[in-house]
């Protein structure tokens, strides 16, 4: 299996591999998703990025993991949940499958939007698509052994990503496009 712990080269395949796993996602929950949206650095053309698919799935109630639970893991997801982000529940391939992160959030909830928005922005600027690129390159040379340091390190370029994402949504009048899937 190939090692994902790496900053890849943007790869076409990653939107084929997300059709293929949201696919069996909308098959599976139906109505219960109200999206089903590819989110991450491997939605995002041209960017480099782990090449991990992060797929967000928005729900009407996050608490009422009853309705799509059971439903997520017969597509051969399981539900992490040691997950401390109170926002979103995670979900992670069985052993042995390509790693894939599932981020179930509710709908119109700040984290879903922040997700989005935050995606939607680097599509449309390339400048600040190079920079974050940049910056995660920088932070995997450093942090080659510590997932931990490496995903805390991005916090800063994000978060001023976010600020600008946030002036060109208000400028532009923003508001989630349709789902992927």
């Amino acid at each position: 299996m190939e090692d994902q712990w790496k900053i890849a080269e943007y790869n076409s395949d990653w939107r084929d591999l997300f059709d293929e796993i949201g696919l069996k996602l909308r098959d599976s929950l139906g109505n219960v998703a109200v999206r089903i949206d590819h989110v991450g650095s491997t939605s995002i053309v041209g960017l480099d990025a782990k090449p991990i698919i992060d797929i967000q799935i928005s729900v009407v109630k996050l608490d009422d993991d009853s309705s799509y639970k059971s439903k997520i893991e017969e597509t051969g997801f399981r539900l992490r949940k040691e997950n401390p982000d109170k926002t979103k529940k995670y979900f992670r391939e069985l052993p042995g499958k390509r790693r894939t992160h599932i981020h179930v959030r509710e709908m119109g909830s700040f984290a879903e939007q922040k997700t989005l928005l935050f995606r939607d922005y680097l599509r449309e600027h390339s400048q600040d698509c190079l920079r974050y690129a940049q910056e995660k390159h920088r932070l995997m040379s450093l942090f080659t052994n510590d997932r931990t340091k490496y995903v805390e390190g991005k916090g800063p370029v994000v978060w001023e990503i976010l600020q600008k994402a946030h002036v060109w949504s208000q400028e532009v009048g923003w508001k989630p496009g349709r789902s992927d899937m």
